[in-house]
């Protein structure tokens, strides 16, 4: 584990209970100049060594995997040393401060390593059946769709337990569209297919560096085309996102928050002529848990795509969401800030 703030004590705290459901990882070396935050992280996951230094667990011949969670500012070099070192990668999203630097990782990543980019949400069990649903074409052809994504800005303005980095352009390299709603972006391109143009318009309404207000129109290949509205804002405690998708014989409403069981996760499906029926949330989850083999009920979804990495590692099959995933949803955010400076569509 290399960077051991708030993100590595969840992974920690996760892949802590992969080992006690009988999966074969050990925490063998975990890294951060801060004292404090070593120590949380290896509370939940007890570790061998623990350094200040990445390049020691880089270069431990015990480690076979790493997961990098550190500011976005960091990422390209430590990702790339990481590759460099023959380490498998678990990649915090986003992957890069931009879309140059993103492009960067991906030519460093030799064809004979594992990258796994931490979009989480394609592990949720309500996306995963909404995106089944569209697929199986029964309520016709996608109309069009509209994603909402808001939570609290994460600076101690407005909640004390997370970093300043978010809020700062060097070291974000971008606000509620780039750190946030990258997920939504992913989730648009896994549900909809390739994205091909955006026109979009942000606002710096509290005053940080960085973008609070994000709006996207995304037109996809398949002809699809949504409304991506992404908000940091000063509302403490808030995090709830929600995704509608209009198809010509009914409409797929999900409603979902930061963790596995919370009071937001809905899924509600509205035929033509029938009566809405609303899909148990807990039953999904259980369907899904029983289908991976797990016992505990996870708290956060990292949980689920940490498992699915350790999966790919085992079994040698590709990861995903992979680099080239990322890699188009940075394309589609970058589009996104050129949109908004130009005033203009951006093609992809």
């Amino acid at each position: 584990m290399v960077g051991c703030g708030l993100m590595a004590q969840l992974h920690a705290s996760s892949l802590a209970s992969l080992e006690r459901a009988g999966v074969p990882i050990r925490a063998v070396a975990a890294a951060d100049p801060d004292v404090a935050a070593r120590a949380a992280t290896n509370a939940n996951w007890p570790f061998d060594r623990l350094h200040t230094d990445a390049h020691a667990v880089f270069g431990d011949p015990e480690v076979d995997a790493v997961f990098i969670c550190t500011p976005t500012s960091l990422h390209r070099e430590l990702y790339v040393a990481a590759f460099a070192a023959g380490k498998h990668l678990y990649a915090e999203k986003p992957l890069a401060l931009n879309y140059e630097e993103a492009k960067a990782i991906a030519a460093a990543l030799p064809d004979d390593l594992i990258c796994q980019v931490g979009f989480q949400m394609r592990r949720h069990a309500l996306l995963a059946e909404a995106r089944s649903l569209v697929h199986s074409g029964d309520l016709g052809p996608v109309m069009a769709y509209s994603l909402r994504d808001d939570q609290a800005f994460p600076t101690t303005a407005f909640d004390p337990h997370v970093s300043e980095w978010r809020s700062q352009q060097a070291n974000a390299g971008g606000g509620t569209l780039l750190e946030h709603s990258i997920h939504g972006i992913d989730i648009a391109h896994w549900i909809f297919g390739p994205p091909v143009s955006v026109t979009a318009k942000i606002r710096h309404v509290l005053g940080f560096e960085v973008e609070d207000t994000a709006i996207v129109m995304i037109e996809h290949d398949s002809g699809v085309s949504g409304t991506l509205v992404s908000v940091y804002g000063g509302v403490r405690g808030r995090e709830e996102s929600r995704l509608e998708i209009f198809c010509r014989d009914g409409v797929i409403e999900v409603t979902w928050g930061v963790v596995v069981e919370c009071d937001e996760n809905s899924l509600r499906v509205h035929r033509s002529g029938e009566t809405p029926v609303e899909i148990d949330a807990g039953a999904a989850l259980d369907e899904q848990l029983r289908g991976l083999g797990l016992a505990e009920r996870p708290f956060f979804l990292n949980e689920l795509a940490d498992r699915a990495f350790i999966d790919s590692l085992v079994m040698g099959t590709p990861p995903t969401p992979s680099v080239d995933d990322a890699l188009i949803a940075h394309a589609v955010v970058d589009a996104a800030y050129r949109s908004a400076a130009s005033g203009a569509p951006v093609a992809i």
